[in-house]
Order: structure tokens, then C-alpha cells, then sequence
């Protein structure tokens, strides 16, 4: 009930009066934000400040959390908000919890220069490193798309947390129809290579239009790309997880050279929505590719995925003549991670009967680690024996 009672709270509080009144932000006046930014640079300057923040609220997309502390009812998940200078902003998505009133903050120099760009729970009290915040109100979409625009496509370098990376991150945490073109533009014209490895990631956000489809599909085939781009591209794309995805994804595998790409491309396909055609893929795979290390891969894949069809798999794969042993101990590791249910029985099986001591101790091991009723039993009848 107290997690709840946070969410609720922390979904719902306004975000300009506890701002500026109970944070102690001293507000800036202009037309504009960026009449409002450069009257914030004037009164830090008169002030003899080395370092000020400018801040502004904006138009959050739902469900999305960040600057948040929560943990849920059952202890297995946990955020912690606390925020450390040099450390990224986190966006967390998970079911009931969000945050919707934030504040994005540009740290800048004493001459009015970013340093840093973050984004704050205003809900949430910090100490903003002792810097004073000038406070701008809120931000029509359009000026905050076109500032964080603007230090996307000037400030970058390839520090994965440099101001220009993390204004791409800003970008895709507001609720406007214009932020897919905003990205476009940041991923297609940014200096550096980070900054449009995290645009062209943040494209990934369903629901995808058919351009932006193309484009990271283009992106994903296209060799003279820096890889860490194409690799983005990837997982971008591999996010829809339909059916064209799955299709992509396939061919990526299929045609690219590079052994990282065909693993992400792989990765994708293990979660795509269509549980059969994907674990299908990966049966092949796992039986027939001629690279040893993609095979596990695979087979490592099929464990993840529920169904029969992977099931039936992973225990040919395991049981078979022909596969090696360290194919064996895949499969058979795959096997422990699927449900109980289908897991123990099948790790019982091969524990009894298996060709190889080695591949049996294996199962027996992973039997003990399931806590389950059946696997216990059987290993005290063997211990007892």
C-alpha cells in the first residue's frame, strides 16, 4: 500500500509550485525560453556564480519513471533515485509507475555554457550540488525540443554521458508528436558517434512510423556506419518485435558479416512476439549453423522461449550423439531456466541416464538449484541410495 500511496503521489504533484516555492528556485521572466535561459545567464553573472542551473518543466510522455525511489511489493524490483554527479539519468518503465512531473536541467558554466543536462523528479527534493537553480517555468514543446535539439547536434562527444547524449534522452521523454523528427534529425546530422547511437536507439519507442522503419533498417545494412550506430539500429528496430521485425532481423542475420551484429540480430529474434517463428529460427540455428559460439547462442535463446517446440529441442540437442559436450551442458542449461514444469522432469531424465558423468553432474546440479518438491526428492533418493 505505501508503494502505491508513493506512485500516486509522485504521478500527481505539480510541478511549478513545489519548484519554485518549496525548492527555493529563483524564477526568471521572458517571453520565451529562451529569453527566460538568458536572463538566468545575466542574474548568475551579477551574482558572481562559477555555476548555475537553468531549469524548465515540460510535457512528459505516460508511462515512463525517472528520479524515482520505489521498490515493489515483492522485493524483486527496485529503483533508487538518489543522483550522482558523472551518472546518467535513468528512464525506467514498469507497470503502474510513473512520473509526470519533471523538470529538465541544464547545469551551465559562467559563461552560460551547458555542461551537463539531467532531468528531475520535482516531486523529489535534491541538492542540485550546492549550484543554485534559475527557474523557468513551463516550456512550450516546441522551444524544448529545440534547445535540447541544439545540444544534441553541438555539444557532443563520445562520452557516453556528455550533455549531448543526454538531451537525446530529454528528447524522448516528452509527449509530442514531433519527437521522432526531432530524433531523425539528431541521428542523421550529429557530430558525434554516441549521440547518434542513443537517437537512433531512443527511434525505437512504438508506435514506429514506416519512415523511420526504413531509416534504421537503411542504418542496420549500411557497412560504412560506425557499428555502435548499426547496432542501435538493431535493437531499435528489433523493439516493434512483429512480424517485419522478425523478418529483418532474420536477413540481418543472415547477410552481415560482422559476428556483434549477427548476435544482436539474434537476441532480437529471440523476443520476437511470435513465439513459434522465432523459436523455429532458432532451432535452426542450434541444430545446423557451422559456428559453434552461435549455436550455443541459440540454444542459450530457446530457453527463454516457451512452448513444446523449444522444449523438444533443447532435449535432442542435450540427449544427442552428435553434439558436443559443451552443446550438451548449453542445452542443458537452457532446459534449468525454463519453467519448473518442464524443467525437472527433463532434468531428472538426463541426470539418470545421460551417456556423459559430466553432462549428468551438470543436471544434477541445476536440480538442486530449482528448490523444487520433485527435484529435492529425487536427490535424496539418490543420496540415500
Amino acid at each position: 500500500m505505501l508503494a502505491l500511496l508513493t506512485i500516486i503521489w509522485l504521478a500527481f504533484a505539480p510541478a511549478s509550485i513545489p519548484a519554485q516555492q518549496e525548492q527555493g528556485f529563483t524564477p526568471v521572466q521572458g517571453a520565451t525560453l529562451q529569453a527566460r535561459q538568458e536572463a538566468a545567464a545575466t542574474q548568475a553573472a551579477a551574482a558572481r556564480h562559477t555555476r548555475f542551473w537553468t531549469a524548465y518543466s515540460f510535457d512528459v510522455r505516460p508511462g515512463v519513471a525517472v528520479d524515482v525511489d520505489f521498490v515493489s511489493d515483492d522485493g524483486r524490483f527496485a529503483i533508487r533515485g538518489n543522483w550522482d554527479p558523472g551518472e546518467s539519468f535513468s528512464v525506467v518503465s514498469y507497470p503502474g509507475l510513473e512520473t509526470r512531473s519533471l523538470g529538465v536541467f541544464a547545469l551551465r558554466d559562467s559563461t552560460g555554457q551547458v555542461e551537463r543536462i539531467d532531468v528531475f523528479n520535482l516531486a523529489r527534493r535534491h541538492e542540485y550540488a550546492g549550484y543554485p537553480v534559475y527557474w523557468a517555468g513551463r516550456a512550450a514543446n516546441e522551444e524544448s525540443l529545440s534547445f535540447l535539439r541544439g545540444v544534441a547536434v553541438t555539444g557532443g562527444t563520445d562520452r557516453s554521458h556528455s550533455p549531448a547524449s543526454e538531451a537525446v534522452r530529454a528528447i524522448s521523454l516528452h509527449d509530442d508528436r514531433r519527437v521522432q523528427d526531432v530524433l531523425l534529425q539528431v541521428a542523421r546530422s550529429a557530430p558525434a558517434e554516441a549521440v547518434r547511437a542513443h537517437a537512433v536507439r531512443s527511434l525505437g519507442t512504438p508506435p514506429v512510423p514506416e519512415a523511420v522503419r526504413e531509416y534504421l533498417a537503411q542504418v542496420a545494412r549500411d557497412e560504412r556506419e560506425p557499428m555502435d550506430v548499426r547496432r542501435a539500429a538493431i535493437a531499435s528496430y528489433g523493439r516493434s518485435r512483429d512480424a517485419q521485425a522478425l523478418s529483418l532481423m532474420q536477413t540481418l542475420y543472415g547477410s552481415v558479416t560482422n559476428r556483434d551484429l549477427r548476435r544482436a540480430a539474434l537476441s532480437q529474434i529471440s523476443r520476437n512476439e511470435n513465439r513459434q517463428a522465432a523459436a523455429a529460427f532458432l532451432i535452426r540455428v542450434a541444430t545446423g549453423d557451422a559456428d559453434t559460439e552461435f549455436r550455443k547462442t541459440a540454444i542459450a535463446r530457446l530457453g527463454e522461449i516457451a512452448g513444446e517446440q523449444a522444449t523438444a529441442a533443447l532435449r535432442q540437442t542435450a540427449n544427442s550423439q552428435d553434439a558436443d559436450t559443451e552443446l550438451q551442458r548449453q542445452a542443458v542449461s537452457a532446459i534449468a531456466r525454463r519453467p519448473a514444469a518442464d524443467a525437472v522432469p527433463l532434468l531428472i531424465q538426463i541426470a539418470r541416464t545421460h551417456a556423459k558423468p559430466e553432462i549428468r553432474r551438470h543436471a544434477f546440479v541445476l536440480l538442486g538449484r530449482t528448490g523444487d518438491p520433485a527435484a529435492i526428492d529425487f536427490l535424496k533418493s539418490v543420496l540415500t541410495k
